[in-house]
């Protein structure tokens, strides 16, 4: 239902497009970053979900996925539908209806590590509710040469059972998510952004008895930070930071355990290259892992694991065919050198090492622009390989399609 209203909506908005004659530079989304290499070096549509700063400037829209197709019941993976409106020359308010596959990780992805899964699956009894829908709220406040971005994202479920005599059973899951976002501009040319996440899901298992009960938390930190810095009226020099925390514990009986904790931090430098209607971005960075998983009392030693990325390839180029077609070319690639232990006894622990590469992923997408309509899609690489073979053939053109609708 949801994905038939988003189609109709969408439809609708299409017809009174086509009487618009100004180019439309509010559109885009993660069909786009997808096919230009999962490229962190452009400003686009999509940037809102990590910093909703960019509520400002993608202001007065509606847009969202149809995601890509999972199943020969043509379900699709990714899909969300979201607003952004303008009240004022200041003020910019917005919101992400999401699901549990939502694509970007933020405060609108819900239950990143599986916790419902994960004590389902080991606490006997146990059937708390999965979280699937997630509400993102959001607003930007323009200040001239400083915009500030606030967003909050909240989901609960709740099991419970209650007989006409005994003890009864309460299991919840929950997650709240916070973020701000900062866009500052240095000068006429050169412009900062970044921004913070919060993320905390959370799951409960109370069976009526103290020692049976059951909880779980996690808590995801999320700084991002890029610096577009013009070297000539061409090209714009852009570094990019990231970094990334989580850690958790849960608590069965009484007992507390720590859950295993990640951090990740990327650097990267690329360029944005614009010359008439084309546009190149991308560049290589530097990504540092590790996993550090805690002692098990009488069973194995901390362990961890940690990788090493570099170079990390994200390339990007998009050239504008007509006033309505739009051209997009990707390319993905990295190598990657891992050490892992394993326990060896209950106090000592073995190291491996290993360097990979990991093969090139060419990407190709479209752009549509009709008026304020927008409709980005990457294509799906069958199509390039089947050739004539797609007459009367069933191979999806689409592998995955944004869509949007920038209101006048």
């Amino acid at each position: 239902m949801f994905r038939k209203l988003f189609i109709i909506s969408l439809i609708l908005f299409t017809s009174l497009s086509f009487a618009q004659n100004e180019k439309n530079l509010r559109a885009g989304g993660y069909a786009r970053l997808y096919s230009m290499g999962d490229n962190m070096y452009i400003v686009d549509l999509d940037n809102i979900k990590v910093n909703p700063a960019y509520g400002s400037q993608f202001s007065n829209m509606i847009w969202g996925d149809l995601g890509e197709k999972t199943d020969m019941y043509n379900n699709g993976s990714g899909q969300f539908a979201g607003f952004n409106f303008k009240l004022n020359k200041q003020v910019s308010v917005g919101a992400l209806l999401t699901r549990k596959d939502f694509n970007t990780m933020s405060i609108a992805k819900l239950d990143p590590s599986d916790l419902v899964s994960a004590i389902n699956s080991n606490m006997p009894g146990a059937s708390v509710v999965p979280l699937e829908n997630n509400l993102e709220l959001f607003g930007a406040f323009d200040l001239g040469n400083l915009v500030l971005g606030l967003g909050v994202a909240y989901a609960s479920t709740n099991n419970e059972t209650k007989p006409a005599s005994g003890t009864g059973t309460k299991q919840t899951a929950g997650q709240i998510g916070l973020n701000a976002g900062i866009i500052f501009k240095l000068n006429n040319t050169t412009s900062i952004d970044a921004d913070f996440s919060l993320i905390m899901p959370s799951v409960e298992v109370d069976p009526g008895s103290a020692s049976g009960k059951a909880t779980a938390s996690q808590t995801y930190l999320i700084v991002n930070a890029r610096m577009f810095m013009p070297m000539t009226s061409k090209l714009t020099f852009v570094p990019v930071v990231g970094f990334a925390t989580v850690s958790g514990s849960s608590e069965v009986g009484g007992t507390t355990y720590d859950m295993p904790s990640g951090t990740n931090i990327a650097v990267g430098f690329g360029i944005n290259y614009k010359v008439g209607d084309l546009l190149i971005a991308g560049g290589p960075s530097l990504i540092m892992e590790s996993v550090t998983t805690a002692a098990v009392p009488n069973t194995s030693p901390e362990l961890s694991t940690s990788k090493l990325v570099f170079p990390n390839w994200n390339l990007g180029a998009e050239f504008n065919f007509t006033d309505w077609l739009i051209g997009r070319f990707g390319y993905v690639a990295h190598t990657e050198s891992i050490t892992s232990e394993s326990a060896a006894s209950l106090t000592t622990k073995n190291e491996t090492i290993y360097t990979s590469h990991l093969p090139g992923d060419v990407r190709v997408g479209l752009g549509f622009r009709f008026g304020n309509f927008a409709l980005d899609a990457t294509v799906n690489d069958d199509v390039l390989r089947q050739g004539l073979n797609l007459i009367g053939g069933g191979t999806a053109t689409f592998a995955y399609i944004s869509a949007s609708y920038a209101i006048p």
